[in-house]
């Protein structure tokens, strides 16, 4: 490669600024999306740094920024959380609002209405903590214990729970979200209890509920319920829709 004075020609550091990145953000996101950033064009001869079409980051980058997971100010296409105080973009969140805006994540999340679950942390940021727990616990048994017993009780949790949800439930993309995931898991949950009833009626010899249900009319509800092998109420359902 050649050395260039083009003004759009920038090194990987300076464009970091540019385009809105946290020092060493860019290096790590055009290394894991090698195929989608284009490549140098030219290198600066003092320093050996490569250089690269300034617009063409910039066209990247655009393209990129405009994804965004399903999770409110989460992580854009290039993995990264953009700062909603400054526009920069990170791996992790938290550091920097410490240092750069002094508040914590419970603050920064209630300054911009955020969700209680809103990812501050890069995808693979996530994923990588994720298994460094798997790991431990899996390299050390007592670790879960020692954990349970530093845990504290389920009503505190409940507590700290619903005081972080507490002014972002009616978010309009906390609401959606909700609706959605109702959408999906309720008529999944419904046909999963409709296939569990199917199954015990057949362990118990009859062809399906409904011919369960027909051949213990003559019981009562309580005692149809124990030879079907279910609920009493199942049973009084069942015999009010037929």
């Amino acid at each position: 490669m050649t050395s260039a004075a083009d003004s759009r020609l920038v090194a990987r550091r300076e464009a970091e600024a540019l385009l809105g990145y946290a020092p060493g953000s860019l290096k790590v996101t055009m290394q894991q999306q090698r195929g989608r950033w284009p490549t140098p064009v030219a290198c600066r001869v003092q320093g050996r740094a490569l250089l690269y079409d300034l617009e063409e980051l910039r066209a990247v980058a655009a393209r990129g920024g405009d994804v965004r997971s399903q999770r409110p100010a989460g992580a854009d296409a290039d993995g990264l959380v953009t700062c909603l105080s400054c526009g920069r973009r990170f791996r992790s969140l938290g550091p920097h609002l410490a240092r750069a805006h002094r508040m914590t994540a419970a603050e920064y999340r209630a300054e911009h209405r955020l969700s209680a679950t809103t990812a501050l942390m890069a995808t693979d940021v996530r994923a990588a903590l994720s298994q460094a727990r798997t790991s431990a616990m899996a390299d050390d048994p007592e670790l879960v214990a020692r954990m349970r017993s530093a845990t504290p009780p389920l009503q505190e949790l409940a507590r700290r729970s619903a005081e972080a949800r507490l002014g972002t439930d009616d978010l309009p993309a906390v609401r959606a979200a909700r609706a959605a995931a109702a959408r999906t898991t309720l008529p999944a949950a419904r046909q999963a209890r409709r296939d569990a009833f199917e199954a015990q009626a057949r362990a118990a010899g009859y062809a399906s509920v409904a011919a369960a249900i027909e051949a213990t009319r003559h019981l009562s509800s309580r005692a149809a319920a124990a030879r079907i092998g279910v609920g009493a109420s199942t049973v009084k359902r069942w015999r009010r829709r037929s």
